[in-house]
């Protein structure tokens, strides 16, 4: 709660800053590319530095089985790290910092879901796919995390979008078809509310949802492997 009330204060004081940035972009390069521009902007100003590093190793390479407690979201911080976009996919690695006071180990894949502007849940399918950030050491294997350390995974999803549908459950959708949400949210175990990541400027995704990898140890690589 506290880094989100820093953000938010953050926000307050880049945002017209922002708007002015994406304005000269979108007048230079169009209106998609002004936007891309400035969602690379937002990352840029909202990125959180990487907890500094101990004098001790808190987290392992990946074992065969569970070296702790599984990580639980109440234990959990999540933040979007970086991301691009490659040939109409948008590719974006988010970092999990351990918040507890002992280690956990995070296995298999996160769920992930789109919130709407009003906190709704958005149709948001996901598919498991190994090979995303399997090109900088992310894997299905447990991943050991400890207190103030990080993990991070990568998912991708569509935005070349022909429409953009409001919500419903009678509503025919077809290819090309997007929805936009306001943030994503982010769950590792059941029973507890998903951890909010912020997307910058415009949330389009397309209706096939999100392709997620699994998770990687350590600090996130500067861009996403794209796999």
């Amino acid at each position: 709660m506290v880094r989100r009330r820093r953000w938010a204060r953050a926000a307050r004081v880049t945002s017209i800053v922002l708007l002015v940035l994406v304005l000269g972009g979108a007048a230079a390069f169009g209106i998609d590319r002004g936007i891309v521009y400035g969602r690379h902007l937002w990352a840029r100003l909202h990125r959180p530095s990487p907890p500094a590093p101990t004098t001790t190793t808190l987290y392992s390479a990946p074992t065969t089985t569970l070296p702790a407690a599984a990580c639980t979201d109440a234990g959990l911080d999540a933040y979007l790290y970086n991301w691009r976009i490659t040939s109409g996919t948008l590719y974006e690695v988010v970092a999990v910092t351990n918040t507890s006071a002992t280690p956990c180990a995070l296995a298999g894949y996160p769920t992930l879901v789109a919130l709407g502007q009003t906190g709704a849940d958005l149709p948001s399918p996901n598919h498991q796919q190994a090979s995303l950030g399997g090109g900088a050491g992310a894997t299905a294997a447990p991943v050991l995390v400890g207190p103030r350390q990080l993990a991070w995974f990568e998912f991708s999803y569509p935005v070349a979008c022909s429409t953009v549908l409001v919500p419903s459950a009678s509503e025919a959708v077809v290819p090309g078809d997007c929805f936009e949400g306001a943030t994503l949210g982010i769950s590792v175990s059941t029973g507890a509310g998903a951890l909010e990541v912020d997307q910058p400027v415009r949330f389009t995704y397309g209706i096939q949802g999100f392709a997620v990898g699994p998770f990687g140890a350590g600090n996130p690589p500067a861009s996403p492997p794209v796999s």
